[in-house]
């Protein structure tokens, strides 16, 4: 990995001598709240409320779309919060183990701007599937569910994970300046966690 012409690089190399993260802050905050709005805004309320009351009607379901939006939103947004937070304090803990000497403010403008390629990502992808009419909640154009719409499992196979695997190596070596080896252990490692998680969460449900 070493002087390679990795994507992002320079960028994560950046962080640790210039940790300026506010204005990605703010970046951050409204494409999360945009993921939020079309997720919300264009999911099957119907469907979902029928899975908890089949006798439900229109008028019961556009009530329930007013009260749950805010709160969705609202909610939603907290929660990648603490995402961030208990991201920051992971990259944190590494870096402390492996003795690092980098600042806790480059990790978190580090920490800060994988999430933010992360969300937009994710962004664009919910965009382009709301453009062209497919389910956002039971399909993903990333996802091997791509093929068989509504299956948890294979859309635990998903393309954002490997890119969070990526950015989060690309992290701990550009701005923590791990080596490439434990760089390269820990992305797959998150990639190897969190879609073990998803299958587990997919077998349960299904």
């Amino acid at each position: 990995m070493e002087n390679s012409n990795l994507l992002l690089g320079n960028t994560f190399s950046k962080f640790r001598e210039r940790p300026k993260w506010i204005l990605n802050l703010i970046i951050w905050i409204v494409v999360v709240i945009g993921s939020l709005w079309l997720t919300f805004t264009f999911s099957d309320w119907t469907e979902v409320l029928k899975q908890t009351n089949p006798d439900v009607n229109q008028a019961q379901v556009e009530q329930a779309k007013s009260f749950m939006g805010p709160i969705t939103i609202i909610a939603g947004f907290f929660t990648q919060m603490f995402y961030l937070l208990a991201a920051f304090l992971i990259v944190w803990a590494i870096a402390r183990i492996f003795k690092s000497d980098v600042k806790k403010k480059s990790i978190f403008a580090g920490t800060l701007f994988a999430l933010l390629i992360s969300s937009i990502v994710a962004l664009i992808v919910l965009a382009i599937q709301v453009i062209v009419g497919l389910d956002i909640v039971n399909v993903s154009i990333t996802s091997l569910n791509i093929f068989d719409q509504g299956n948890k499992i294979l859309g635990v196979f998903n393309l954002q994970t490997l890119l969070s695997g990526y950015l989060f190596g690309l992290l701990l070596y550009k701005t923590c300046k791990l080596s490439g080896r434990v760089s390269i252990i820990f992305g797959i490692l998150l990639v190897i966690i969190t879609m073990g998680s998803g299958l587990i969460g997919a077998f349960a449900t299904s």
